[in-house]
């Protein structure tokens, strides 16, 4: 055992004299974490949701139940407002209606009623849009209100069973499951793309020791970084396409669907619109990992310095599952996410052309930065020979 513990005392002296492992190792990863989903979780987000409910015939036997529920709003509405009402759930302007049969109290407390499930018998009517986050969190909770309620009076109506229900299409729901999924998967086929050829490009080099004979050689380092950066972007690309196109293939059939029918529910400007963001991706992450490449001493190392940055980009790819699509603009500022918000946008059928363009002009500012910092690494000594 005592030689036992003298190697664990050589291998943690290995790893805690070694700066670079135990930044890259011990501290980035819960640093980036805490900070990404800070600012998203601080700026972008209400701190308090606030929903609007919509009623028609309000009843006070459920206005009860809502007591305790503060994040909720309820407004009284006329029947004759219900298909308006319908268009504003549809639009993001309301978040739930519900039509409640005309004296539903006095039912509750032992009027006469048809038996639950027979023709006549009282029917609340819930409207809401599934593929809006906001209305299907909002009908759960009201879902879960009226069990309730029926619990409470022994079952003496029913919930849209002759009225009410989902006001989103079958291609609207598959949209918003692409549009939670795929950015996600996306990303993550992005960046294990170019995990798997930026390293051994420079960092590879670098430990072999042919990138002196590269630096030698009679061309500006500006153009060699350029020339590093496209070169693994159209390989990481590639490898990342492929990925995403048999993932694309294979979702219409997991809906139950046919792809036909999913190609035909995008235009060609979505398509445009989805190609540009993912390129801009690929640079975006190709240029990190050639700088963590550059910075480190062999390729096992720039995969570690990799592996934080990896979990951040995926967490950033859950956002869109986690959080839905964002409409503030300022959001599509921040460097991948704004890659993430905007395929959801995408592939939910809302593209911004605005969100489009901050999202690829950001884009570009900050892969120029990253191409003139990997120049300067490009130029050193120190970096390039570990001196």
């Amino acid at each position: 055992m005592k030689n036992a513990f003298i190697i664990m005392r050589k291998e943690f002296a290995r790893f805690f004299k070694d700066p670079r492992l135990v930044l890259g190792t011990l501290i980035l990863p819960g640093l980036l974490i805490f900070f990404v989903y800070t600012l998203l979780g601080s700026v972008f987000y209400e701190k308090e949701p606030s929903y609007t409910l919509k009623i028609v015939n309000p009843s006070a036997s459920f206005a009860a139940l809502f007591e305790e529920q503060d994040a909720y709003t309820l407004e009284e509405a006329e029947a004759s407002q219900v298909e308006a009402i319908k268009g504003e759930i549809k639009e993001g302007k309301t978040d739930l209606l519900i039509v409640f049969p005309e004296n539903f109290d006095a039912i509750l407390v032992g009027g006469a009623y048809a038996p639950p499930g027979e023709e006549g018998s009282p029917n609340v009517e819930v409207w809401y849009d599934s593929a809006q986050m906001r209305s299907a969190t909002a009908y759960n909770t009201v879902a879960g209100l009226l069990d309730t309620l029926e619990d409470m009076v022994s079952s003496r109506f029913d919930v849209n069973l002759s009225g009410g229900g989902d006001l989103s299409t079958k291609a609207e729901a598959e949209a918003s499951y692409y549009a939670m999924l795929l950015p996600f998967l996306v990303l993550t086929f992005l960046f294990s793309g170019c995990l798997g050829i930026a390293p051994e490009s420079i960092a590879g080099e670098k430990e072999r020791g042919t990138i002196a004979t590269l630096l030698v050689t009679p061309i500006r380092r500006s153009e060699l970084v350029i020339g590093k950066i496209c070169s693994l972007s159209v390989l990481s690309a590639l490898s990342a396409i492929s990925s995403f196109i048999g993932t694309f293939l294979a979702m219409p059939k997991l809906m139950g669907g046919n792809i036909g029918d999913m190609f035909a529910a995008y235009t060609a400007g979505d398509y445009l619109a989805l190609f540009a963001v993912m390129l801009s991706a690929v640079l975006l992450i190709v240029c990190i990992i050639s700088i963590l490449s550059a910075y480190a001493k062999s390729v096992k190392e720039a995969t570690a310095f990799a592996m934080p940055v990896m979990v951040v980009v995926m967490l950033l790819g859950l956002s869109s599952m986690i959080f839905g699509t964002v409409k503030n603009p300022a959001a599509f500022l921040i460097p991948a996410y704004n890659c993430v918000q905007m395929m959801s946008q995408i592939f939910s059928r809302a593209l911004s052309p605005v969100c489009l363009v901050i999202t690829l002009a950001s884009n570009a500012v900050y892969i120029g930065l990253l191409v003139f910092a990997l120049t300067k690494m490009f130029k050193s000594e120190k970096c390039m020979f570990n001196n």
